[in-house]
């Protein structure tokens, strides 16, 4: 776990790990640089499988590799500091590990955690194709907050990468490039929506990330050279101004979403759904599908697609796994 500023979420985020039904792990949390009350809640934890390291605010990549050279374990597990892992993830995705050794990264599928309760599964896709398609489409085809990792090949394929932007993306398409993906079929973690976390600036910096990587991944596939993330920002100041204001309105409409879902599980439900609409109104294509999933979860009830069965006990294994 990377943290910054992590108060008043992250007593109940830690709590879900030390709660899991697998208990057989290492708990890194890497403070990086946090001025509220982060420091003091962490030092007053004084359970012996939490290792905390402290470090000057270098950002979510630093912080994840640095993380990454203390892990012993077979496993990594990920987790962000404003979430709730329900307490049978672990043992649930290590015994998926275990049994699948041609997978060298697991997710799950996750659900908003608002004020004012869990929504509706994020229904991301289940196999390695339809996984690695989705994330070099741009789409959700895993959710970082919640994959546990081989670690030998994280520290092989270079852990996170070094540049100032948001680091998952890119390290989850290598990760697919050297081994298969996917996701259990099963709600195992709540990721907080709050409107604090939610910015355009924000969005912005993450659609940039996500582009970058996707742009490096596909020249590794046309065996080309790299280039920076400087010379890609070059590249897409270069654009025409139409292409522009379409990325401005996309950006603009995946924000109202986020926002709106904010407000939808945190008791804003009318002004929740006026935004909803709004979102949809500047990118139909985009909202019309997830508006369909919620308006399903609210009122038809229907039963979460091939949810696993999976045991949620996988008992002591023999190497002690990271999380």
């Amino acid at each position: 776990m990377t943290v910054f500023n992590g108060m008043p979420y992250l007593p109940a985020s830690v709590e879900s790990v030390l709660n899991q039904s697998f208990d057989d792990f290492e708990f890194i949390i890497v403070n990086d640089g946090s001025t509220d009350g982060t420091a003091d809640y962490l030092a007053s934890l004084a359970d012996p499988r939490i290792h905390v390291i402290y470090q000057e605010n270098g950002g979510t990549a630093v912080a994840a590799n640095h993380g990454l050279t203390c892990c012993t374990g077979q496993y990594t597990a990920r987790m962000d500091s404003d979430d709730v892992s329900l307490p049978h993830r672990l043992a649930t995705q290590v015994a998926y590990l275990d049994a699948h050794p041609e997978v060298g990264l697991v997710g799950a599928q996750m659900a908003p955690l608002g004020q004012a309760g869990v929504g509706a599964s994020l229904n991301l896709p289940t196999t390695h194709d339809e996984v690695f398609a989705a994330m070099m489409d741009g789409r959700h085809g895993l959710a970082h907050a919640c994959i546990l990792m081989r670690t030998d090949l994280l520290k092989q394929i270079g852990g996170y990468w070094k540049v100032p932007l948001q680091d998952a993306w890119d390290m989850m398409i290598r990760m697919g490039e050297v081994s298969k993906l996917a996701n259990i079929d099963e709600v195992l973690h709540h990721y907080r929506v709050h409107i604090g976390s939610l910015n355009g600036k924000g969005m912005r910096r993450m659609r940039f990330s996500i582009d970058y990587a996707r742009h490096l991944a596909t020249l590794r596939q046309q065996g080309l050279p790299l280039i920076t993330h400087e010379e890609y920002a070059q590249q897409r100041a270069a654009i025409g101004w139409m292409a522009k204001m379409r990325e401005s309105i996309d950006l603009h409409s995946r924000c109202q979403y986020r926002v709106a879902i904010a407000e939808l599980y945190g008791n804003r439900r009318v002004r929740g759904y006026l935004r909803m609409a709004w979102a949809a109104a500047l990118a139909p294509r985009l909202t019309t599908a997830r508006i369909v999933r919620m308006i399903e979860e609210r009122f038809v009830k229907i039963p979460h697609r091939n949810k696993s069965k999976r045991s949620a006990s996988t008992g002591n294994p023999p190497i002690a796994r990271s999380a």
